[in-house]
């Protein structure tokens, strides 16, 4: 039976039990079990020991460490060792003058014509010269000959045993596979570990086995989590280290140190450096330390497994371990190799008073949040904070650490800054903590509280900080702005204006006024910058009668903020450029502040990125794209504590009209009631989203009084917030095609004519395009063709494709009805087209029906009955599909993405019930026809 010693090694075990049965039957066999110290060379000899004596061979087991040093101390210890009548032999001595070798080749053959023999040597590196002959020559016997020698080494690389290895099966032992490290923890530790901790360990060991023993000693019993496993710095020294570090010369050690410091992909030079070592002494410790089997071969200089740097990083004493860091972030700094690298040893070293440090420290901390590494931003931040920094730098700092905590845990960042600006003595220190926790209490649906911060800050400070006092005014008028209206109820001022306008009188002056004579000469601070033509731009998409003024404005605030700008004029900014139709110029600016797309983020700035890259794909009507942006992002936020962030609600809100509109109307449903959005809400800034989202889904699935209901009460919360311009929400049309559908067409052309008259004041042809379809859906003949075609023509000079789509089923449909009945066939392909490029199946199906129903079928009637379910354009991907083109190919031929592709082709498949390419043609026969 094999060795607990060999949990996992079943192959190399398979291997040598064959080996045995062939000497067994008469053919000598060698083998020689190679590997990195650790990798479980002796368990593997001890255990081929056991399947050789359960074969019915003679064993003699021996370790060549601790032998005499003497000539064939070797091949006699492990003849002596051999069972049976090999006593009269043990008891002769070579002659005076004999040949020894001779002699001891003709005892072992002698042993191996009695019974089948196996010689088990250890650690063979060591083996004397004589003894390794001895074994050569054995090796060299001509069956038959029942004999098996295995040896384990590191490596035979000097004569003769490098004749031995050449002649000899070799078994190469790597560390265990990853799914062997669960039962060798078990059965070697005691230590229960799931998949993920499993993972965790192999990534660190290799699967070396004695560097999993290293890492789970001490922990019988448990079941750790992957974080447990992973050594912090300082803990407690693992065991083995020794076996791997003992006897390396001063150069090398010095040198191990210095990448275990610099981490993964040192260059030879920079380690050089930080070990203090010249060139002469750099490569001759290189390749000790890769013979040592501690680094791999090859460059940039890394270790063969991490828990080899941490082994050796354990051993550096304190002081000098900081010292090495801190000399690394010199090093890293002067060869320009970026923050986070240099950040990450400015952590290591701890806090260190040195003022070039925090620059990259925060610049890494960003950098990271924006990656999505949101524990490793948090932990350069803290380390920070045990600097010592000035006032501001220290809030700057705090901050930053709350935005991050904010998104994890709203509540405790909350507490922590209104603590941190109740102490703060400074009026800008104070005013830092009160816009950051103002934007976090707005962000949770607690405007009203945001605003009583600044109001409470302001009245601390007093009129003797002026620049401070703008900034407060300045962002309490930007957390009104955003509503709802009747959470501020109007006061008077003492002017008598309302108080809309109060909130923000002193911060920005009308978008016509002149420089307020009363407003104090104070430089805009970074936070500021921006904010006023952030908040002229929102008052002129409001107001819905300047185009040009609102971009510009907007341009105006995006630029003042620069790349480092604050996330309330990143959002602000680019959704007045998305009213405006500049989506090209909104997708740029959001790729500045958020470049790495894909990422867990870290803050709600960018979940507020994404936000706005998904509503520019929904504006070019890309459903598929929303969907795929949005779902990975809302997702965990349902669990955080932030699930009642507006950001998050907005943002789930986005993706169950994607999915309503899209015809996943079940998951959509999902979302709804697990967002507990399908009951009634209280106002909040978000609440028109969700309302939007909720009629859209209930319109698609038959809910028509329910959708009428939602989107009047989201046109109402708009009213009472002064926003009449259709860009922002198109309510009225949307109300307005519900209405027309169940006959009340004399409300439905009150709303949409009223639209249509705020429409034309934007002047953008997908808000005038949006609300012409609607007016026409209430007129009939000729009028209403006369009407749709020019909204059609309106909507084709806009990005929006799925406008375009349903404006052209609805043209179809009226020139069906007039007799039109070519032209009706032209607008239907043309919808077609358009709508499954958007993923919009419930609209292609639609467009199907009334194709089938106004137009010639011959060719639909060619088509097997499992395939009248499917689009036109499913049927054309299928059918390029079947023939053998690529996804990349289909997107080409059809002049689409390849994400529309695999949204169709999944589509497709889930319609005809199969599992993917291989199965279409039982389905799809090559003669079937598809549309053209």
């Amino acid at each position: 039976m094999a060795s607990v010693g060999a949990t996992g090694r079943g192959s190399e075990l398979a291997r040598l039990a064959g080996l045995f049965d062939e000497a067994r039957a008469g053919r000598p066999v060698t083998v020689l079990v190679r590997g990195e110290p650790g990798a479980g060379k002796s368990a593997l000899l001890e255990a081929a020991a056991g399947l050789a004596a359960a074969a019915g061979f003679h064993v003699a087991v021996g370790d060549a460490r601790g032998l005499p040093d003497r000539p064939f101390a070797a091949a006699g210890c492990l003849l002596d060792r051999l069972p049976g009548p090999g006593d009269q032999d043990r008891a002769q001595a070579p002659a005076p003058g004999a040949d020894p070798l001779g002699e001891l080749v003709e005892r072992a053959r002698r042993q191996a014509a009695r019974a089948p023999v196996a010689l088990c040597l250890d650690d063979a590196s060591r083996l004397d010269t004589g003894s390794l002959r001895w074994l050569l020559a054995l090796s060299r016997s001509m069956p038959p000959a029942r004999l098996a020698i295995v040896l384990a080494a590191r490596d035979l690389a000097t004569a003769p045993g490098a004749e031995f290895a050449v002649a000899a099966e070799v078994l190469d032992l790597t560390g265990l596979p990853a799914d062997a490290v669960t039962p060798f923890a078990e059965t070697r530790c005691g230590v229960s570990l799931d998949a993920a901790a499993a993972r965790a360990c192999h990534e660190l060991t290799g699967g070396n086995p004695a560097l999993l023993l290293a890492l789970l000693a001490g922990r019988s019993g448990s079941a750790p989590a992957p974080d447990d496993l992973r050594p912090a710095p300082g803990a407690a020294a693992l065991p083995g280290a020794e076996r791997w570090l003992g006897g390396l010369t001063r150069p090398a050690l010095e040198l191990a140190r210095a990448v275990a410091v610099l981490g993964a992909d040192a260059e030879i030079t920079q380690a050089a450096r930080l070990a203090g070592l010249d060139v002469g002494e750099t490569l001759p410790a290189v390749d000790e330390l890769v013979g040592r089997c501690l680094l791999a071969n090859r460059t940039p200089l890394t270790f063969r497994h991490p828990l080899l740097a941490t082994m050796v990083t354990e051993r550096i004493p304190a002081g000098t371990r900081a010292a090495l860091h801190l000399r690394a972030a010199e090093l890293l700094r002067d060869g320009g190799f970026g923050a986070t690298r240099v950040a990450r040893h400015l952590v290591a070293a701890g806090p260190l008073g040195l003022s070039w440090t925090v620059e990259p420290l925060m610049t890494a901390a960003r950098r990271l949040a924006g990656e999505g590494r949101t524990e490793e931003a948090a932990q350069h931040l803290r380390g920070l904070l045990r600097e010592r920094l000035r006032p501001r730098v220290r809030a700057a700092v705090r901050c930053e650490l709350a935005r991050l905590d904010g998104f994890v845990n709203p509540d405790r960042a909350i507490r922590l800054l209104d603590a941190a600006r109740r102490e703060a003595e400074d009026p800008a220190v104070a005013t830092d903590y009160a816009l950051d926790l103002a934007a976090l209490l707005a962000g949770c649906g607690r405007p009203v509280d945001a605003v009583a911060v600044l109001d409470d800050t302001a009245d601390r400070i007093g009129p003797a900080a002026p620049g401070q006092l703008r900034r407060l005014r300045l962002h309490r008028a930007l957390v009104r702005v955003a509503g709802p209206a009747r959470l501020f109820p109007e006061r008077e001022r003492p002017d008598g204006a309302p108080a809309d306008e109060a909130g923000t009188a002193g911060a920005v002056d009308p978008p016509d006024a002149p420089e307020s004579p009363h407003s104090p000469d104070v430089p805009d601070s970074p936070d500021t910058a921006g904010r006023p033509a952030a908040l002229r731009a929102v008052h002129a998409v409001r107001a819905g009668e300047d185009r040009a003024g609102a971009v510009r404005y907007a341009r105006e605030a995006l630029a003042a903020g620069g790349d480092g700008g604050t996330a309330t004029v990143l959002w602000y900014g680019c959704r007045t450029l998305i009213h405006a139709d500049e989506l090209t110029e909104a997708a740029t600016w959001c790729g500045r502040y958020r470049p790495v797309r894909g990422a867990r983020p870290g803050r709600w700035t960018d979940v507020a990125v994404d936000l706005l890259r998904a509503t520019v794909r929904r504006v070019r009507g890309d459903l598929p794209g929303v969907i795929e942006m949005l779902a990975p992002l809302t997702e965990p936020l349902c669990t955080e504590p932030g699930a009642s962030h507006v950001l998050a609600r907005l943002a789930v809100a986005a993706l169950i009209e994607a999915g309503a509109m899209a015809g996943d109307t079940d998951t959509a449903r999902t979302l709804l009631t697990r967002w507990g959005l399908d009951g009634e809400q209280r106002p909040r800034q978000d609440t028109v989203g969700v309302l939007a989202a909720r009629a859209v889904l209930r319109s698609r699935t038959g809910e028509v009084p329910g959708a009428v209901e939602d989107w009047y009460t989201a046109g109402r919360m708009l009213t009472e917030l002064g926003v009449r311009n259709p860009a922002v929400l198109p309510w009225r049309s949307r109300a307005a095609h519900l209405l027309a559908a169940e006959g009340e067409t004399a409300e439905a052309a009150r709303l949409a004519r009223a639209e249509l008259e705020d429409a034309h004041r934007w002047g953008t042809p997908r808000a005038v395009g949006t609300a012409l379809h609607a007016v026409a859906m209430t007129e009939t003949g000729p009028r209403r063709i006369e009407l749709l075609d020019s909204a059609v023509a309106l909507l084709g000079r806009s990005p929006a494709r799925l406008g375009v789509a349903a404006a052209r089923l609805d043209l179809g449909r009226a020139l069906g009805a007039a007799g039109r009945t070519e032209e009706a066939c032209d607008a239907f392909t043309a919808a077609s087209a358009g709508a499954e490029s958007c993923g919009a199946r419930p609209l292609a199906r639609r467009i199907a029906a009334a194709r089938r129903e106004m137009c010639p079928t011959e060719e639909r009637e060619t088509l097997p009955a499992t395939l009248t379910g499917l689009t036109p354009q499913e049927l054309r991907i299928l059918s390029l599909a079947r023939d053998g083109h690529t996804n990349r190919e289909i997107a080409g031929r059809l002049f689409v993405t390849l994400r529309t592709v695999e949204f169709h082709l999944s589509g497709a498949y889930r319609k005809l019930g199969i599992s993917g390419r291989r199965q279409l043609a039982e389905v799809m026969p090559a003669e079937s026809r598809t549309p053209a």
